[in-house]
């Protein structure tokens, strides 16, 4: 569980409140990253040497573009890559696209991910979506990625339907620019704003029977200095996925602890899903946040009586010899004692 990717959420605010948010992001949920922070993990980013891509979020990152710029060029100038994602709300005409566009790339932007959905027409049009794309392939944005997100069984807004709108818009297929050029589907998670929303009929866009990868592998850092296990719609829920903060200890202090943690390895490793089929628990999940939240958030002590129950096997079986035991053996090895140390702290806290 090597650290790659570094999220930061510079505010949570957003100029959409969509339905699905599982930020609960909103004009009035304001809650902004300070400088300090942004700066002081950039530092001591320079500890990690897996860590390969940044990444700024929220809320929308471009309502603090001076901040967003300043962070942009901060990471790419200690070598890292760089990622935004945005609802490309100021993609109104090419001009102020195309302005927007050429701001990022001068300070060291290499990719724009967005979404666009069913959820999202009350508040933007789709071409947005396909002025800011144009702008983007006419830049030195090296990759694009749009993501629709499915809450319904019959969504207006899907990719199919996004690839219609762009095929018009640029006057060829999308896959002409396959390359540079992403549009994928996930299934909406019933969390944050979302949690009134029905996804028993929703089928999963992603496969949720296999370890989530990105704990561990996307830190995230919030406006509270927190450091979060992933990137992921479960993380403001369950305790658990808050590895530390900044304010207290190293980010290399909070992410050597979290490596020796047996239950980040489970999820990376075995997946939320699989681990509540082992305590048998039968659910119907969306996605695989919404099985991680179901299972930190309602099935924890069940989880830990089997992990107590069952350590040894675990470390052996699901941690020494997964499908990862060449990119993960040497850290396990040496921090072995650790991991079964970290075992009896989670029982007995």
């Amino acid at each position: 569980m090597e650290v790659t990717t570094l999220s930061m959420f510079l505010d949570y605010k957003c100029n959409f409140a969509c339905d699905h948010c599982s930020v609960g992001s909103s004009p009035q949920t304001e809650y902004e990253l300070q400088d300090q922070y942004i700066n002081k993990v950039l530092d001591q980013t320079e500890d990690l040497n897996s860590l390969q891509l940044v990444v700024f979020t929220g809320g929308e990152v471009t309502l603090r573009e001076e901040k967003l710029l300043n962070a942009i060029s901060a990471a790419s100038e200690r070598g890292y890559r760089t990622r935004i994602v945005t609802n490309a709300w100021w993609a109104k005409d090419k001009q102020s696209a195309t302005e927007m566009i050429n701001k990022l790339v001068d300070a060291g932007l290499n990719e724009i991910n967005t979404s666009y959905d069913d959820f999202h027409t009350e508040y933007m049009s789709p071409e947005n979506i396909a002025t800011m794309v144009e702008a983007s392939l006419d830049s030195e944005i090296e990759q694009t990625s749009i993501a629709m997100i499915i809450g319904d069984t019959d969504p207006k807004y899907d990719a199919e339907a996004m690839i219609k709108i762009l095929e018009e818009r640029l006057g060829t297929h999308p896959n002409e620019f396959s390359d540079r050029l992403t549009i994928l589907e996930d299934t909406v998670s019933p969390l944050g704003r979302g949690a009134q929303l029905d996804v028993a009929s929703l089928t999963p866009r992603n496969a949720i029977d296999s370890g989530c990868t990105d704990t561990i592998s996307t830190i995230s850092l919030h406006p509270d200095g927190s450091i979060k296990a992933c990137c992921g719609h479960a993380q403001w829920y369950v305790p658990d996925l808050t590895l530390g903060n900044i304010e207290e200890e190293s980010l290399m202090s909070i992410v050597e602890r979290s490596q020796q943690n047996v239950l980040y390895w489970l999820i990376h490793n075995v997946g939320p899903k699989q681990l509540l089929e082992r305590l048998n628990v039968d659910g119907n999940y969306s996605g695989i946040c919404h099985a991680c939240h179901d299972l930190l958030g309602n099935h924890r002590e069940e989880l830990l009586e089997y992990i107590e129950a069952n350590k040894e096997e675990i470390v052996q079986e699901d941690i020494f010899l997964s499908d990862n035991i060449e990119r993960d053996a040497q850290q396990l090895v040496e921090h072995r004692e650790a991991v079964l140390d970290r075992i009896e702290y989670m029982i007995n806290a």
